[in-house]
Formats: structure tokens, C-alpha cells, sequence
């Protein structure tokens, strides 16, 4: 009996995928994304790199390896999440790279869902959905995940009204594209942060095109203490001023202006005000500690305010630091006002992979 024309049509024109996720001191919470993705039969490789982190990851993952052969564990030593990226395509040998976040857990079918996008041939960028779902541990802030799922839903209600916005503003963690597309745009950015939206724009440069598709379903599970947060939007603002200056043809000279845009104007100033080079840590972690106090006080409003202030004061001292060329200052952490005093020790996060 002849086969029906959809089985012929999987069997032959679905290309290969290779799934591609930089780990970063997660092997508490690795197992859960790897059994997620080889539950999906169109993955034909699953290569997690392993970022130079001796937390357990790589025994973990060559135990698993034991149990399917199509994950492909590797170790390197500290690249960053785009020189591990970058590690694990030379490895991969599929038609077609996903490149997925190592706390982002697809749906059933994420892979091949990817796959028949690709079907039609090259030149192609498929971005899928990812909702938040806040991730409980002992030094995550509720508030810091509702911020993160707010912005990031926004952003796909934009997308679906500006198609042409999903490579010019690419929010990554979840995106594929022919391998030989990727090798030839390549995986490099400077700074940890913005690293999915400058790949974005390179890849518009190289002729690609983009499309976002809401079925390519994924669970972005969430987590962000107040050291990591803070640490975070200082290298956005650092890898925000790359961006322009690395593509100034398209998005015109960094703005520093563009840190303050929306605030009202006594936020403003205070803003400006206190993004200084030594000013801005210090600065930014009494806001936040503002923040951890009305969280407590109940006030989750106030709690939400206090920490987006915080946020934007690390955003501009970011870029006045990478502009000045003070890297050292740009990797520099702080915590919280009261986890000082009360000796709490810093949490270990995944954002420190940079």
C-alpha cells in the first residue's frame, strides 16, 4: 500500500536538526531541558556545551549520553554563551541549527516544528515563543520574573503587528536557521546581553529573512536574583552601545538619551544624575534594596518601580563604561544593602556564563 503523501512528505523533505545549548553552572536543573528535548524523535543531534563550569554538568550530561546517542556533550573552556554557542555549530553536522536557551524547555514537537519551516530551503531565521514561568530558588525576586514576562509578551505582540521587526529586534533563546546560514553570519558578540539582537541585525545584513511563529512553543523558566539582575542590565547597557557602534548604518550613533526614554521627568534626572562610572553600582543597589523592603512591606508596585530604577541607572552606566573602554568595572557585582549586612552569600547565576 502506497504511503500517504504527509508521511512521504516528513520522511523526505524535513530537513536534519541539530539543537544547540550553552550550559553555565545549571546541572541542578540540566536533566529537565535535555529528557524535554530528545523526547522530540525530529532532533537528530542535541549538543550541550558545557562553558567551562565544574559543577557536575558534564558527568550529568555523558550519563545521559549513555541513554541516547544523539547527545552530544562537550566541554570548553570559558568562552561565554557565544563562544559556546559558536563551539557547539563547528560540531554540529545537520542541516539545521535550533538554538536553544539552557532554562528554555520546549513543548512537545518544538524541533520538528522548527524543521518544517525549513523544508522550502535557506535564508530563513525562525523565531518561537517562549512565556515565562518564574522559577522559584532560594534568592530569586518574584517581581524580577514579572518584569521579564511583561517585556518579553509585549515584545511578541510587536512582532505580530511588525513582521519586519523579528530580526531587527531578535529576542533569541529559541531560534533556528540552516547551519550553513549560521556559519556563514557566525556566533560572536563582545558583550553578554543584547548578543541575539546584534546576530539579528547581521543576519538581515546577510540577505535572511525572519518570521516569528507563536506554535513553536517553549517555557522560558525563569529565575533572577537581585545580583544577577543588576549585573545583567549594566552589560545590556554596555552591549546596547556596541550595537551602535557596530551598526551605525542601520541604527544611527548610540543615543545615551534612549535610557531614559518613557520615565517621568524627575526620574529622569535622577537617573542621569547617578549613571556615573563609580556612582551607578552603588546607586542602582540602594534602589534595589528599596525594592527588596517594599517587597516585604507588601507594596509590589513600589517593589516593581524601585527595581525598574534601578535597572535603568546600571542600563546608562553600562554604556558610559564600555564607551570608556573600563571592562573591569563593567564585570564588577553588587548585591543587595542588606544581604551585605547580613552576610547572605552572593547567589551562583547562570548570567555569569559572560
Amino acid at each position: 500500500m502506497q504511503k500517504p503523501l504527509s508521511k512521504l512528505w516528513q520522511a523526505d523533505d524535513i530537513p536534519t536538526v541539530a539543537v544547540i545549548v550553552p550550559t553555565y553552572r545549571y546541572a541542578a536543573r540540566l536533566e529537565v531541558t535535555v529528557r524535554a528535548i530528545l523526547a522530540d524523535p525530529g532532533v537528530t543531534e542535541l549538543i550541550i556545551v558545557v562553558d567551562g563550569c565544574r559543577d557536575g554538568s558534564i558527568e550529568l550530561l555523558e550519563a545521559l549520553a549513555g541513554e541516547d546517542r544523539r547527545l552530544v556533550p562537550m566541554f570548553v573552556e570559558h568562552l561565554g554563551k557565544s563562544g559556546a554557542q559558536g563551539a557547539g555549530l563547528e560540531r554540529a553536522t545537520s542541516e539545521v541549527v535550533l538554538l536553544l536557551d539552557q532554562d528554555v524547555v520546549p513543548g512537545p514537537g518544538l524541533a520538528s516544528g522548527h524543521a518544517r519551516h525549513h523544508r522550502t530551503g535557506d535564508n530563513l531565521v525562525v523565531l518561537g515563543y517562549m512565556p515565562t514561568v518564574a522559577e522559584k530558588t532560594n534568592t530569586s525576586v518574584a517581581v524580577l520574573s514579572d518584569i521579564y514576562a511583561t517585556e518579553y509578551e509585549a515584545h511578541c505582540h510587536r512582532l505580530e503587528a511588525h513582521p519586519e521587526l523579528v530580526l531587527a529586534q531578535l529576542w533569541g533563546g529559541n531560534v533556528s536557521m540552516r547551519r550553513r546560514d549560521c556559519q556563514r553570519v557566525s556566533l560572536d558578540f563582545r558583550y553578554f546581553g543584547h548578543e541575539d539582537q546584534d546576530f539579528g541585525i547581521r543576519c538581515m545584513k546577510a540577505g535572511l529573512n525572519g518570521v516569528f511563529d507563536r506554535t513553536l512553543y517553549a517555557e522560558h523558566r525563569h529565575s533572577r536574583d537581585m545580583t544577577e539582575f543588576l549585573w545583567y542590565s549594566k552589560m545590556q547597557g554596555a552591549s546596547q552601545w556596541q550595537i551602535h557602534r557596530d551598526h551605525s548604518d542601520m541604527l544611527g550613533p548610540y543615543d545615551p538619551g534612549s535610557t531614559v526614554t518613557g520615565l517621568p521627568v524627575p526620574a529622569r534626572a535622577v537617573v542621569r544624575l547617578l549613571s556615573r562610572a563609580r556612582l551607578g553600582d552603588p546607586s542602582a543597589a540602594f534602589f534595589a534594596t528599596l525594592g527588596e523592603l517594599l517587597g516585604r512591606l507588601g507594596w509590589r508596585r513600589g517593589e516593581s518601580v524601585a527595581y525598574r530604577l534601578a535597572r535603568r541607572i546600571e542600563l546608562r552606566t553600562g554604556a558610559i563604561l564600555a564607551m570608556a573602554g573600563r571592562d573591569d568595572e563593567l564585570q564588577r557585582r553588587v548585591r543587595s544593602l542588606l544581604a551585605r549586612r547580613n552576610s547572605e552569600p552572593l547567589a551562583m547565576t547562570a548570567a555569569e556564563q559572560a
